[in-house]
């Protein structure tokens, strides 16, 4: 579905795009109605003709200018610009990628869609991954997006690529799932591959597998570029072989993810989602979106709410980007040439507050200075509150007045001034909460709350969590000028399993210290990250929730294997330590180890 985005001197208007004709033009009856100079009162029509979207000048002198080309009809597609007059309107598909339709899997879910891949639809997706390559400078979309867009017509799947390190340990470079819980299963899918090149499969070839519990086919490739060695290890668990091969199309997919990185080489951001938004969003430096339902569902909301001058209250527990989101919308909006000022209402004196919204006298050599209240400094743009529940009644009365009426009376003064403020605000806990317990005023809670948003957790969009670490290590190899060799499967599924308490902040700071400590040239390792990160999970430690598979075998399983290999991490393999470590004999412990297909060197 397209629909057209026009952005003229009252702000933006989107317009979709149905099946019928739409007449464009100045005069109210017009379908997409467009009063401004330039613009004819039937100026042009819109139609659709089959899957095409076309555009139709009606005689009108100025003509219609499409990419800066003059044309009487032309064919219209994704991110064409369209002149009428003085007017652009931005052609946006707004068709749901196969990733995040609402045939996808939830994160966590174990439902996956049919298979619906052939030939030709694999050749589409090729095609749309080497223009990425070649010609995506700006990268309105993520390769990440792309890759998942392929494995979704398999059916679901994973897929990595890997340089460097041990052929059973090596970093990885890219990694892209339907299903993040997959990711904790990768070390397993790696040492399969490992083991299929070394039975003598050679440099490509399709096996039987397993992919935690799912029987899945398994691609397995190593190839060479820029004097490196790479592998590419992807499962399709619902996807069976036809009378089609695969293996030339994932040769040529391994080939083009090689030339992405390489193409997009001393830059970090265009493997990041969040660079290309919309050109009606502007992101903040540092905020990364991925390709989780909840950001996105987010941003949308951002989107809409971007020009109308509400209140936002942005809810969410703390680390979880709220401020980011906040300085996007600022940004983003009409007041994005104005201030964007910060105020942190708890963890203050009474008075430091109230100095810092109303201003404040203080003693100087020559008699009594004023101090500007960040109300006054952040006129013309957005006032950032943050935790206003902790604000004091009487502050709380004089922030009212200000809400209401605009002025600002200044502490220590009868001066009265006027500010023109957006407020933006920051809470962990609804507003509603400290109204019932007496410490908020409730038509306060209802000013600054205009307009809710629910700052998703890191927990609550894991599928975002290997771009995000990624983004983070290159950013500090790039802060450092280290090289490192991506990250380590181990540690990725040890990061993918953890459930971030402090949220992005936190993850920030295990990816900078990690790429501290990490030996130049080598890949980051689990061996760098704290103890209770590396033993939440250590590959695959069980949930139990209302989505688990609660088959009591399947899980002491899974428990007795991690338990296995954390006791030899931390025996260096010492079979007969790691034996009294776990209570068993020696022979019990290869028993076990036979049973569960683990090595002794890791």
């Amino acid at each position: 579905m397209y629909r057209l985005i026009a952005y003229a001197k009252n702000g933006v208007q989107r317009f979709p795009v149905a099946a019928s004709d739409l007449l464009v033009g100045s005069q109210p009856e017009c379908d997409i109605y467009l009063p401004f100079t330039g613009v004819s009162k039937r100026h042009a029509r819109i139609r659709r003709d089959g899957d095409d979207l076309l555009i139709e000048d009606l005689g009108t002198r100025r003509g219609i200018l499409v990419n800066g080309r003059r044309v009487r009809q032309a064919k219209l597609e994704a991110l064409d610009e369209v002149r009428l007059g003085g007017i652009t309107l931005l052609v946006e598909d707004v068709s749901p990628s196969p990733a995040l339709s609402d045939d996808a899997p939830a994160a966590g879910a174990t439902m996956m869609p049919e298979p619906r891949v052939t030939p030709e639809i694999m050749t589409e997706h090729l095609a749309a991954i080497s223009q990425w390559v070649l010609t995506d400078t700006e990268s309105r979309v993520t390769l990440e997006s792309l890759v998942k867009s392929v494995l979704h017509d398999f059916g679901g799947g994973v897929l990595f690529l890997c340089h460097g390190g041990e052929p059973r340990n090596p970093g990885i470079k890219f990694v892209a799932t339907t299903d993040p819980e997959w990711l904790t299963c990768a070390g397993d899918l790696l040492q399969q591959a490992a083991s299929s090149r070394e039975d003598g499969g050679g440099k490509s070839r399709l096996f039987e597998g397993r992919l935690g519990n799912h029987p899945t086919l398994v691609y397995s490739s190593t190839l060479h570029a820029m004097d490196r060695s790479y592998s590419v290890v992807c499962a399709l668990p619902r996807f069976r072989q036809g009378k089609w091969s695969v293996t030339p199309a994932f040769q040529a997919l391994s080939d083009l993810l090689i030339q992405g990185l390489v193409h997009h080489v001393g830059r970090y951001e265009p493997i990041l989602p969040g660079t290309g938004l919309r050109r009606d969003l502007v992101p903040a430096p540092g905020l990364v979106v991925g390709e989780s339902r909840a950001m996105h569902q987010v941003m949308e909301t951002l989107r809409s709410i971007a020009d109308p001058e509400v209140h936002v209250l942005f809810r969410g527990e703390p680390g979880s980007g709220r401020e980011l989101l906040a300085r996007t919308l600022h940004l983003s909006s009409p007041r994005r040439e104005g201030p964007f000022v910060v105020v942190n209402c708890s963890g203050a004196e009474h008075r430091q507050v109230e100095a810092d919204l109303f201003g404040a006298q203080v003693p100087g050599r020559e008699g009594p200075l004023r101090r500007e209240s960040k109300i006054m400094l952040a006129d013309g743009g957005s006032l950032f509150l943050e935790e206003p529940e902790n604000l004091s009644l009487d502050l709380q009365a004089r922030l009212v007045r200000f809400l209401r009426t605009g002025e600002v009376e200044e502490s220590a003064t009868s001066l009265v001034r006027k500010a023109d403020v957006r407020v933006l605000v920051s809470s962990q806990e609804p507003l509603e909460k400290a109204v019932a317990e007496d410490r908020f005023r409730v038509d306060l809670a209802y000013l600054l709350s205009q307009f809710v948003i629910e700052t998703p957790p890191l927990r609550e969009r894991r599928e975002d969590l290997p771009l995000l670490i990624q983004g983070y290590i290159n950013r500090f190899c790039h802060e450092t000028g280290k090289r490192v060799a991506g990250i380590t499967v181990k540690a990725m599924s040890a990061l993918a399993s953890y459930d971030f308490p402090g949220n992005l902040r936190e993850l920030e700071n295990l990816t900078r210290q990690m790429v501290y400590l990490c030996p130049t040239g080598q890949p980051v390792d689990v061996d760098l990250l704290p103890t209770e990160v590396r033993l939440s999970s250590l590959g695959a430690m069980p949930r139990v929730d209302d989505r688990s598979d609660l088959q009591l075998e399947r899980l002491v399983a899974t428990c007795e294997k991690v338990a296995i290999r954390e006791a030899l991490r931390r025996t260096q393999n010492n079979k007969s330590e790691a034996s009294r470590l776990l209570g068993l004999s020696r022979n019990g412990l290869a028993m076990k180890m036979r049973r569960y297909a683990i090595r002794g060197d890791g």
